[in-house]
């Protein structure tokens, strides 16, 4: 019997050894770049989510700021020709600030406003301590709250928010704009000191000039929504450093978040435009 002795040499081996290394590093190179495409995928898709829930909810609610069906219904049930404080649930937007919302809207028709009719849309104080509309700490909850309660995070991992009003106060059924034509630029305004009792929009989101007149907050006929999300843990390899404009103030990035903007305008089919 013939015995086959023969077997690899020392520079197949070697060979063999190094084709092999290379194969594994290109494994763990592409399972690398697909764990890491995977991550950033997954945080984008968070961060659309937190997005369109916030802004489908306040959407959704703003539209109803006004509602007042004992007030619109054009009867005079006591006979003073005027439509009294008894007869409506003064229902419409009460703080129309750049950072903050707050509106009610009388949605079971009982002629007064419920603790859940009230609404208010902003960061808390824990999040904004100087109510710039940024999180202090880059991102944080934005919440909703009802009445005089706390804000509940309605959208995690929010960076900042903005909103500005547009108004129609010549009641011509338009919103109202620089020049005074129908298709000239609309106007958008906030009031600067929402914590005053004036209640009025009284400077150009704009310009930061002041308008004169100011506006009476029941002349909102729209209102326009910014909101900037982050994710929520920084990207490998990602680098942002792109400048956002978030209502009236710019906001500068330079970390490895990435980010999104979305702004969208809410018309208040209740405050009769």
């Amino acid at each position: 019997m013939r015995i086959n002795s023969s077997g690899y040499t020392l520079i197949e081996l070697l060979i063999a050894m190094a084709v092999a290394s290379i194969l594994i590093t290109m494994i763990f190179q592409i399972q690398g770049a697909r764990q890491k495409a995977h991550t950033k995928q997954k945080q984008a898709v968070e961060m659309q989510q937190n997005i369109r829930a916030a802004i489908s909810l306040m959407k959704r609610e703003v539209r109803m700021a006004g509602y007042d069906p004992a007030a619109s219904d054009g009867l005079d049930s006591d006979g003073d020709t005027v439509i009294d404080n008894d007869e409506s649930a003064l229902a419409g937007i009460h703080i129309a600030g750049r950072n903050m919302i707050k509106f009610s809207y009388d949605n079971d028709a009982s002629t007064s406003i419920d603790t859940d009719e009230l609404v208010t849309y902003r960061f808390s104080n824990e999040y904004d301590s100087d109510n710039d509309g940024e999180a202090d700490a880059g991102a944080a909850p934005f919440g909703r709250a009802t009445g005089n309660g706390p804000p509940i995070p309605v959208a995690e991992s929010i960076h900042a928010v903005g909103f500005a009003y547009a108004f129609d106060n010549n009641d011509d059924g338009n919103l109202d704009t620089v020049d005074g034509t129908l298709n000239g630029e609309i106007i958008w305004a906030y009031d600067s000191d929402p914590a005053d009792v004036d209640d009025q929009l009284t400077t150009d989101h704009t310009t930061g000039a002041d308008l004169i007149p100011a506006v009476p907050l029941s002349d909102i006929r729209a209102v326009r929504i910014w909101i900037l999300a982050r994710t929520r843990e920084p990207v490998r390899g990602h680098y942002d450093n792109r400048t956002y404009t978030v209502g009236d103030h710019t906001i500068s990035s330079a970390d490895g978040y990435p980010r999104r903007l979305t702004r969208t305008t809410v018309y208040c089919r209740n405050m009769q435009l």
